[in-house]
């Protein structure tokens, strides 16, 4: 094998990996939020880019170390979340078609927050990056790759191994999968169906925080990152199965290695395309996704 063809098959596989990586996390994010409380989060795409822009602030603006700076812009997604839960979530758990609500509720609030983003951070540039957590590059073989993408390639696979964790072996996570199958069977059996719906929208934002920093950290991005990411992580809930993180983390990470496939040979506007086209075939032959329960 050439050494330009060895480049290209390590390119393709690390892209792949943290695109993967960071979609699954995303999707994951938004599948527990609307496996939990049947909310179709609409402005995930929004606190995905918010979290990237936080960390902008804090690293360029403030001169935190990037890797400071994550572990800030993931903490702030807690009291964020909970404060929108209390102020907005809550008062719609009781709504007959509540999913149908909660979708307009996170319409405007993307529209909201796409337009302070645009009378802020849309004066000031339209590109941002951050400083590189680990300056320096690797070689893997001839390929070269930034250690801050080998960082945040890491950082990405220990967090969907901690979630999956978490809601395949704790307490919290037996009682979060029981209210994903059935929350009347679940309340009978002892479970606070009210304070799974409150952890899960504030575990679900910050998975969602935790994505969006760890792209910032590995690519550059503009303020259209926001509607690219919502569009992906719906397509890969829906395909994976409403509901399902498992199907969030497998079609995330296919839907990685097709961005990454796709982009070096054709365009990344073609894989946006081939997202929506894989998502209407599964819709077609099998309306509930390919993992739902």
């Amino acid at each position: 094998m050439s050494n330009a063809t060895l480049i290209i098959l390590l390119s393709t596989l690390s892209t792949g990996l943290i695109l993967g990586a960071i979609f699954a996390l995303v999707a994951a994010g938004v599948t527990i939020v609307y496996g939990s409380i049947w909310m179709p989060n609409a402005a995930n795409g929004q606190f995905f880019l918010l979290a990237a822009l936080f960390g902008w602030t804090l690293t360029v603006s403030w001169g935190i170390h990037p890797a400071i700076a994550a572990v800030l812009v993931i903490g702030i997604s807690v009291p964020l979340s909970y404060a929108l839960e209390i102020l907005l979530i809550r008062r719609f758990y009781d709504v007959p078609d509540r999913n149908i609500s909660y979708f307009v509720l996170s319409l405007g609030i993307t529209q909201i927050l796409s337009g302070i983003f645009a009378i802020t951070y849309g004066r000031w540039s339209d590109q941002f990056q951050l400083p590189p957590i680990v300056p320096g590059i690797t070689f893997i073989g001839p390929f070269p790759i930034t250690n801050t993408r080998l960082v945040a390639l890491v950082a990405a696979l220990a967090l969907l191994a901690a979630l999956f964790a978490l809601l395949r072996y704790h307490r919290y996570g037996r009682a979060l999968r029981a209210v994903f199958q059935n929350r009347d069977a679940a309340a009978l059996r002892g479970v606070n169906v009210r304070a799974i719906y409150r952890l899960s929208f504030v575990l679900g934002n910050a998975v969602i925080f935790a994505g969006g920093i760890l792209f910032a950290i590995a690519y550059s991005f503009d303020l259209t990152a926001a509607w690219t990411m919502a569009v992906t992580a719906f397509a890969i809930m829906i395909i994976g199965g409403p509901g399902s993180v498992l199907g969030a983390l497998v079609v995330g990470m296919l839907f990685g290695f097709t961005q990454a496939i796709v982009s070096i040979f054709a365009s990344p506007t073609i894989a946006a395309f081939s997202y929506l086209g894989a998502m209407l075939v599964v819709l077609l032959f099998k309306p509930s996704g390919l993992f739902a329960r």
